[in-house]
């Protein structure tokens, strides 16, 4: 994989060889991530941009072990155009450039942040908003074309497999087939747009208010539970969030075994990036704990379930 360097001078003397009439001036880095380098610039058709480039084409970590980032970048363009026809914060996109032998990145609407914590009303709001709006029409790069449950319940037992081995633990055998039998118990009326990673390095806030929302790459279509899930294990699901979302208890709705295989999805994935993608042993151990706590859970509904029957 290319460093920082690398890949920002490649990506400005290939923009600036390939589109000479957008005049781009004040290249810089704006933001690096796990998958993908974003730079700004001034340009003369748009004003203020940010190219969103990815490290290389092919991503493969702990928690997704093949994804294609040109895949990633069509579907940030094709949600973020489907939502800002109904009016949801999200910058313009402007344009996609894919090539085979040059470089893939996304332009879109650079919205100066000064990267303070969002408000959680107006979160919780946007949350909200985003859930309301008809579902595209598209296929989801974290559901491969397969069915919703079956991804849930593929990739919790296989993460929890690696969370296991690489914290050397040992946690609950909970297999594919089992939580599968869990989500497909309950019927989701109306399956909304997830964003499934909906957290203050993916929104662009002045003061405290938000601008708008970016990076798709987590996007499913599916029950607003496993969203709220996602935002409570993250820590941001609290009284504010929920009075911007419109309800007293975002889990009223949800069996509790439905709600533990929800919050073991984000805490299984978080527990795998921070014993590997970005190690923190600190937030790694607590994250550990709480896979052990959720998936301990889960196996006594699940055994409960089996007696019962």
């Amino acid at each position: 994989m290319e460093n920082q360097d690398t890949l920002f001078e490649r990506s400005c003397e290939f923009i600036l060889s390939a589109y000479p009439d957008w005049r781009l001036t004040d290249l810089r880095v704006a933001g690096a991530g796990l998958e993908f380098l974003v730079c700004s610039a001034v340009s003369e058709p748009w004003g203020p941009i940010a190219i969103k480039t990815p490290w290389e084409r092919w991503i493969s970590n702990d928690n997704d072990p093949h994804i294609d980032a040109r895949d990633l970048l069509r579907q940030e363009a094709t949600i973020t155009m489907h939502l800002r026809r109904y009016g949801v914060a999200l910058p313009a996109v402007y344009k996609l450039h894919l090539d085979d032998d040059g470089l893939d990145f996304l332009v879109s609407e650079f919205m100066e942040s000064d990267e303070s914590l969002p408000d959680m009303f107006e979160l919780g709001r946007l949350m909200r908003d985003i859930h309301r709006q008809p579902v595209p029409q598209l296929s989801l790069v974290a559901c491969d074309q397969k069915p919703l449950n079956a991804v849930l319940a593929e990739r919790t037992a296989r993460r929890l497999k690696v969370a296991a081995t690489l914290a050397e633990v040992d946690l609950p055998n909970l297999r594919p087939a089992d939580i599968e039998a869990i989500l497909d118990s309950h019927v989701v009326e109306r399956p909304s747009l997830l964003h499934m990673d909906a957290r203050p390095a993916n929104l662009l806030t002045r003061q405290g208010s938000i601008l708008g929302l970016i990076d798709w790459s987590n996007a499913l279509i599916g029950d607003v539970g496993l969203e709220l899930a996602r935002i409570a294990e993250y820590g941001y699901l609290d009284e504010a969030f929920l009075r911007g979302y419109g309800q007293a208890d975002g889990f009223a709705h949800l069996p509790r075994p439905i709600e533990l295989v929800y919050r073991l999805d984000t805490a299984v994935m978080l527990a795998v990036v921070f014993l590997s993608e970005a190690p923190d042993p600190k937030l790694a151990d607590a994250q550990v704990k709480r896979v052990r706590e959720l998936s301990h859970l889960l196996d006594g509904h699940r055994l409960r379930g089996q007696e019962n029957t």
